[in-house]
């Protein structure tokens, strides 16, 4: 398909009543805009990302997304990754991440189902025994929803559509049952889904979610105490330790680590995506020659 029929497809694009013409609707600008396109039409957009465990007064880290919804989906699940413990948990025979799995749910819900009109700053917060997110809405209710008498109701059914098409969300509904599940895995907790004019979902957090991140302790990877239980330390850590170009090998090496597998997708993939870092061969990245820079020395 183009561009046009692409957009047509899932109705992003519409017939404005007045003049009779086709144009691109609020949900396209959303999902497919430019970030001074979005700025222009939604001046009020934006989502707050905020790690808030030391510093209760303030927050310890924070990410202020303005931009399309894909890459505020990513950059969410970045921020996620970057200050939560991933334990290793079993479903069934199966490996699985519950954190990865809880992020996914809550984002989705947040970026698909909230009121884009309203000017209320919509927040992603990690707090020691919990992690939660707030966005305002159009409300069909109030208090806290049920999971056995949930009735699911689509806010923004085209950009919920584009998101199951893309496999970002499941069907209607079974976003909230997902999180009951890996909540229960992950922290042994239940979650709360609150409706108002700001819709709430609360993920209890065990005393480990934010105390131990990055790679844990085990017989095959053993981490030297220059890595901080804080993974803020270990990112500001490499960032110092790229001012020159340095390959993922020496890397790991600074940081005394025997086996460096997931070293690379737990810290370097989110300092890439944020700007932070980069890679001196782009084009090629799992050349063997690649070496990594922080970005305000390159």
């Amino acid at each position: 398909m183009t561009d046009e029929e692409l957009l047509r497809s899932v109705g992003l694009i519409a017939r404005e009543s007045n003049s009779n013409k086709d144009g691109i609707t609020l949900a396209a600008i959303l999902l497919f805009g430019k970030d001074e396109i979005i700025a222009s039409a939604l001046p009020q957009y934006k989502t707050d990302a905020i790690f808030r465990v030391e510093n209760l007064d303030r927050y310890d880290d924070r990410d202020v997304i303005i931009t399309n919804l894909f890459d505020t989906f990513d950059r969410l699940m970045n921020f996620g990754k970057k200050h939560l413990s991933d334990p290793f948990l079993l479903e069934g025979v199966q490996a699985v991440s519950a954190r990865d799995a809880i992020l996914r749910e809550i984002f989705s819900n947040s970026l698909a189902h909230r009121d884009y009109s309203t000017g209320y700053v919509a927040k992603f917060v990690i707090e020691k025994d919990k992690m939660f997110t707030e966005n305002g809405n159009v409300s069909h209710g109030n208090g806290e929803l049920e999971l056995n008498d949930f009735k699911p109701f689509s806010k923004n059914p085209v950009i919920a559509k584009v998101f199951r098409e893309v496999s970002l969300a499941d069907e209607l509904g079974s976003g909230m049952r997902n999180t009951f599940k890996y909540t229960k895995l992950y922290s042994g907790g239940t979650p709360e889904f609150i409706e108002g004019d700001v819709f709430k979902i609360i993920i209890p957090l065990s005393k480990a979610a934010t105390e131990i991140v990055g790679p844990q302790k085990d017989e095959n990877t053993q981490v030297s105490t220059q890595v901080s239980t804080q993974g803020e330390d270990v990112f500001e850590k490499i960032l110092d330790f790229c001012e020159v170009p340095r390959t993922k090998k020496e890397i790991t090496e600074y940081f005394n680590l025997k086996n460096a597998k997931g070293f690379g997708k737990r810290y370097l993939t989110p300092l890439i995506s944020e700007g932070k870092l980069k890679m001196t061969i782009p084009e090629k990245p799992t050349s063997s020659k690649q070496k990594y820079i922080s970005v305000s020395k390159s």
